[in-house]
């Protein structure tokens, strides 16, 4: 049977024991010594994984984060916004309407458990009667965080790794094939890193004037001028 993508939380847990040599379990939370060792596996191994990357499969986008009526307490910054429950860390913020470039991000902070920055259009001390411009984020989120969501290949090989891991260190006690096992994990999931970002945009570079001419050794142009000192080639 050919195998399918995605792939959900009890199939690799069954595929990751066949792969063992151990019994598979029929349901989850069954009791059975297999599921209790390779369910905390996987969730330590996918929390890791989340962790590391920002997946498009995990990853929402809040196009109108409600600002706060109180203050931030640190006064660099003059809003505060409350974060989403489902947030588990940010990859962008940005203000609506300050640049067209879909790269262009916001200065910010997290302080307190709220998202602070400066949105009433300057630097604090805020002004209260400016409404807070809209800010859009884009996280990534515990709801989406389920590789049957879309989980490539090589991310669920990474997680199915670091599962087989936690069965060789918790039912066989084999230590050293674990940590092989968790190595091969680890790099698997930097090959899926690798190849989910080579599919997103290419980012121009920016050049900073201020960053090249700290290249250039001062004064230039070369004085005197031409070459070797004479004024004039050769």
């Amino acid at each position: 049977m050919a195998m399918q993508w995605p792939v959900g939380k009890l199939d690799l847990i069954n595929r990751a024991l066949t792969l063992t040599g151990n019994n598979l379990v029929n349901v989850a939370d069954d009791g059975s010594d297999e599921w209790n060792v390779c369910s905390p596996a996987y969730e330590t191994g996918l929390a890791l994984m989340m962790e590391d990357h920002g997946w498009g499969f995990a990853t929402v986008v809040n196009a109108n984060l409600p600002a706060s009526s109180t203050a931030p307490t640190n006064t660099d910054w003059d809003t505060a916004y409350p974060l989403p429950n489902d947030l588990l860390h940010l990859i962008w913020v940005k203000i609506a309407s300050v640049s067209t470039d879909p790269f262009a991000q916001t200065p910010y902070d997290i302080e307190n458990n709220l998202l602070v920055l400066n949105a009433r259009g300057g630097p604090p001390p805020p002004t209260t009667t400016v409404t807070p411009a809209t800010v859009s984020i884009k996280y990534v989120s515990t709801t989406y965080a389920a590789p049957d969501q879309g989980g490539t290949p090589l991310f669920i090989t990474a997680l199915q790794s670091f599962v087989m891991s936690g069965i060789y260190r918790g039912m066989h006690e084999d230590t050293a094939e674990a940590d092989k096992l968790w190595a091969a994990g680890e790099m698997y999931s930097q090959r899926a890193r690798t190849r989910y970002d080579q599919q997103k945009p290419k980012r121009s570079f920016w050049n900073s004037r201020i960053t090249a001419a700290r290249r250039i050794r001062r004064p230039w142009p070369p004085s005197p001028g031409g070459w070797g000192g004479s004024g004039i080639p050769g």
